[in-house]
Order: structure tokens, then C-alpha cells, then sequence
């Protein structure tokens, strides 16, 4: 009897070192995640070395050391996390299946991205090229595994405070409001070798704008979702900054990512009548917006350094002043209604429904007249002439080209090839040995590089595969997905859900980069470890 006594009180005493070890290092973890968080969110997008002098690499290279770093320190506590957390032999198989249930399809596709990397990098004729990647982009191996391993770092052992949104938002606000006085010809930090194209302390407009659709739909859906009072000011403060950066930053890709934000917003709001109000407000901050853009053209030492055309026509036209005035009238139309006539929009959902079918007829349409239009000799009658109806080099400001290299260079791969790709960050490399499409890209080009396909699933396409694609499309998608099935729950998800939406949406004309996918994986990560019940104590506002 008393030998059983002293196993218990052995056993019990063994279980109590392995909790407080597992709590301390769960906490220290926890504490080097946050550090490495603000680091993230609050100083790398600031972080220069000499202006905008090969800032991309800069950059990259703070962001890789930071990040190297960070998984040294952090990887010793996750272990002692997985030993510690190991249950007896008895419980040994009910733990393990426990633990398959928490493996989300998200992970499961982030494993499947991880494991293809690896694969691609070990098959690829390009080694050196693969590892790092290419010179000025460096989205490699060694960046492809840092990315995922940022999400799985802090979906398992991060803990989120929504707190942490206001750093977030402050920072990101900071870099727009920069972004909005650079392209206004004022320079609040000194910067050496300043060219129209670069902005903020980003780089330049394409990589601003890579940033800005990651960020900016967190602000526009904090709006959305933010109770009456002061967080409601602050956010449409920041909604307002948001719209004018984008609007003035010289970049189309802006305006994608902006139709994804409102058709997605529009689809949203149909769930309760608040909801509708708070898109209908976002959309009077928009005009307002675009009117304000067009005032800091006419103050003293305000001036536009970098005109485009499609941003001309929201920032010194009075277009956005009649989208004002027909929001204005459906709003005072729609609180009328539900006011005095008992409306509530969610019975009103068959208009969200004929909106949608509308748009996917509208872009049908669009494509089905663009490849008619490019096909037939002649072209379509009022259409032969449009550049925006005709698929060829010049087409989409000339992704029309890159998408093409990128979807020949495919079909000139073997059949490996075809299924986990040429190597990491290696489009490049691989697209330069075929000569008819090196001629091509000559004559668009001429000496510039061409290092993807200004398209990120094409490029993953070369670079990793058809596997590379399924896994990293279902890895967005998933969790896009199911963010926002859970968002009425927990509603920081809907943030993250039009963050990934916008940043998808974006990257149909762009490309990954360090001040866009580090920070996609890390909302990712944050979302799907608040999802699966952990990592938040006030899920609401």
C-alpha cells in the first residue's frame, strides 16, 4: 500500500514539473512571439540604410536575420512544449488522435506547400538560384520556409490580444500617411536619392501597394465592425487615410484589391441592418476621401509628383462628390426604412444574391468578348481597337506578356517539372533559356529583368508546380474560408478573412515580396490559432 502511496506521489510530482515547464515555456515562447511581432508590425516597415537605395534587399535582409533569429530562440521551448505536453503510454493513442483532429485543413496544406518547396529545391537544375532566390526579390527556399513557419509559429503559440490591433493600425496608418505626403511632394523623413516611383518607407509604388492590401482591409473592416464612440472615430480617421494613399500612390493594382474590398464588404453587409450602415459609411468615406486627395493638390507646397490616369479621375475630378451624393441619398433612403418602415436587410438577401450574379455575368462577358475579340480576324465591331479587349503583350499594362511567358515556359516543362516546378523563386533562371521567349521579353522590356509573372499563381506555377499551386491556393483559400464561416463568433476574423481576400485579390496582377507575404502568413497564423479556441479572451468590440 505504501509503495503504491510513493509511485502516486512520484507520478504526481513528475506531472506537476512537467505543467510548470510547460507553462514557463509556453509564457517565454509567448514573450519572444510578441517582441518578434512588434518587430513585424511596428519597425520593419520604418527600417532603411541608406533612403531607397537597394531597399529591397534591406529590407529582405532584416527581415531575414530577425526572423532566423527569432526561430532559434523560439524552436528549444517549442520542444520542451511537445515533451512535456506528451501524455502517458496508456493515453498514448487518445492523444494522438486529439492531436489530429487539432491539425486543420489549413495546416494540412501549409504542410503540403512545405513539403513541395523542399522537393522542388532538391530537383531543381537552378540550386544556388533556388536556395536564396533571385537577386533584388530573394522569395527562395529559405524565404518560402520562413513564411510557413511564421504561420505555424504563431497559430500554435501565439497569443493574441485584441489590443494589439491599435499597434497594427497605427503603424500601418503611419506608413500611408507617409505614403500620402511623399507622393504630395513632401518628405517628413530626409530621403536620399527620392524618384516619383518610390513612397513612404516601403520602396517602390508596387511593393506600397503589396503592403497596402494587406493592411488597409484591416482598418476598412475594424470600421465596420467597431461599436458607436471613439474607436468608431479613430477607424474612419484611418479608413480616410487608407483611401487617399490609394488612391494618390500611382499603382492600378490599388484599385483590384479595392473592388475585391467593397464586392466582398457589400456580400457581408447583408446580415443585419448595422452592418449595412457601416458599408454604406465606408463607401461616403471613399467620396470623401477622393475629394480630399483632390484639395491637397491646390494647398501651398502640396504637389503631385506622380500622375495616373485612372488616379486622376478620383482625385482631381468631381466624380467621387456625385458617388457622395448617391450614398448619401441611399442612406437617408435605407435609415428611413428601417426606421419607420420596419426594414431589416437580411430579408432582402435576393439582392445580394442578383449583385453577385451580376458581376460574375459582367466579367463573363468581359472575358468571353476579350478572347472573341483576340481570336477573330478583325476583331468585334467597336471592340478591335479597344487595348482592353485584346489579349496580346500589351494587354493589362503588359502582364498580358508576363502571363503568357509564364504560362509557355510551363507548357515547356517536362512532366516533373509540371509537377513540383523549376525551383524556388527560379522563373527567372528557367524562362531565360528558352530563346523565343527571351526574344519576346527583349522586345517588351528590353534590359530589365523579368522575374516573375506579375501574377502569383502563375509564378508558382514555374516556380513550384501544379502541387506548389493546389497547396498554396487551398492554403488561402481554406483559411479564407473558414475565417469567415466563424466570423459571426469571433469577429477579429473578418479582419483577417478580407485581409487574405485583398491580398488574393491584389496578387492576380503582382507578386509576393517581403513587405507583403511575411505579413499575409503572420495574419494567417494569428487567425487560425484564435479559430481553434486559444488565443483570445474578448473576441468582440
Amino acid at each position: 500500500m505504501e509503495k503504491v502511496k510513493k509511485d502516486n506521489e512520484q507520478r504526481n510530482s513528475v506531472c506537476n514539473w512537467k505543467e510548470r515547464m510547460l507553462k514557463l515555456a509556453g509564457q517565454t515562447g509567448n514573450y519572444f512571439l510578441k517582441i518578434y511581432f512588434i518587430i513585424l508590425v511596428a519597425v520593419y516597415p520604418f527600417y532603411m540604410k541608406d533612403g531607397y537605395r537597394e531597399i529591397g534587399a534591406v529590407k529582405y535582409f532584416f527581415f531575414r536575420r530577425i526572423s532566423i533569429l527569432v526561430i532559434g530562440i523560439i524552436v528549444p521551448f517549442i520542444l520542451i512544449i511537445f515533451l512535456c505536453s506528451r501524455k502517458t503510454q496508456g493515453n498514448k493513442k487518445k492523444s494522438i488522435l486529439k492531436n489530429c483532429r487539432r491539425t486543420s485543413i489549413t495546416d494540412l496544406f501549409a504542410y503540403g506547400y512545405l513539403l513541395t518547396v523542399l522537393i522542388s529545391y532538391l530537383l531543381t537544375d537552378f540550386r544556388s538560384e533556388a536556395f536564396w532566390g533571385a537577386d533584388g526579390w530573394y522569395m527562395g527556399m529559405v524565404s518560402q520556409l520562413l513564411f510557413v513557419l511564421i504561420y505555424f509559429m504563431f497559430s500554435g503559440y501565439f497569443r493574441w490580444d485584441n489590443d494589439m490591433l491599435y499597434l497594427v493600425l497605427g503603424s500601418s496608418g503611419l506608413v500611408f500617411l507617409l505614403g500620402i505626403l511623399n507622393r504630395y511632394s513632401i518628405y517628413p523623413i530626409p530621403i536620399p536619392v527620392k524618384a516619383p516611383e518610390f513612397i513612404s518607407t516601403l520602396g517602390n509604388i508596387n511593393w506600397f501597394c503589396g503592403y497596402w492590401s494587406v493592411f488597409a482591409p484591416l482598418g476598412i473592416m475594424f470600421y465596420w465592425n467597431s461599436r458607436d464612440g471613439w474607436q468608431r472615430f479613430a477607424a474612419g480617421v484611418f479608413v480616410v487615410i487608407c483611401f487617399v494613399s490609394g488612391m494618390t500612390q500611382g499603382s492600378r493594382s490599388a484599385y483590384l484589391a479595392l473592388i475585391g474590398i467593397f464586392a466582398l464588404l457589400f456580400y457581408l453587409s447583408f446580415r443585419e441592418n448595422q452592418k449595412m450602415y457601416r458599408f454604406l459609411e465606408i463607401c461616403g468615406l471613399f467620396a470623401i476621401s477622393g475629394q480630399i486627395a483632390r484639395l491637397l493638390r491646390y494647398l501651398p507646397g502640396f504637389t503631385m509628383n506622380y500622375e495616373d490616369k485612372l488616379g486622376s479621375i478620383f482625385t482631381d475630378t468631381g466624380l467621387t462628390l456625385y458617388i457622395g451624393a448617391v450614398i448619401f441619398v441611399l442612406y437617408i433612403l435605407f435609415h428611413y426604412l428601417a426606421e419607420h418602415k420596419g426594414c431589416m436587410i437580411s430579408r432582402y438577401s435576393i439582392l445580394r444574391r442578383c449583385a453577385m450574379v451580376m458581376i460574375a455575368m459582367i466579367l463573363l462577358a468581359y472575358i468571353f468578348l476579350t478572347i472573341v475579340n483576340t481570336c477573330i480576324s478583325g476583331g468585334i465591331a467597336g471592340l478591335a481597337d479597344k487595348q482592353a479587349f485584346l489579349f496580346n503583350d500589351k494587354w493589362g499594362n503588359s502582364r498580358g506578356i508576363t502571363w503568357i511567358c509564364g504560362l509557355l515556359a510551363y507548357r515547356n516543362m517536362t512532366p516533373l517539372q509540371k509537377l513540383v516546378g523549376v525551383g524556388p523563386d527560379c522563373f527567372a533562371e528557367y524562362i531565360y533559356e528558352i530563346p523565343e521567349l527571351t526574344e519576346r521579353i527583349y522586345m517588351a522590356f528590353g534590359d530589365s529583368r523579368l522575374t516573375n509573372a506579375h501574377n502569383e499563381w502563375i509564378t508558382i506555377l514555374v516556380n513550384l508546380g501544379a502541387l506548389g499551386v493546389i497547396f498554396y491556393v487551398g492554403f488561402f483559400v481554406s483559411a479564407f474560408i473558414r475565417f469567415l464561416k466563424k466570423a459571426p463568433e469571433k469577429t477579429v476574423l473578418y479582419l483577417y478573412a478580407v485581409s487574405i481576400w485583398a491580398y488574393m485579390v491584389h496578387n492576380i496582377v503582382s507578386f509576393q515580396q517581403v513587405l507583403n507575404t511575411p505579413f499575409v502568413f503572420l495574419i494567417i497564423g494569428i487567425g487560425e490559432g484564435i479559430l481553434k479556441g486559444s488565443q483570445t479572451e474578448n473576441d468582440k468590440w
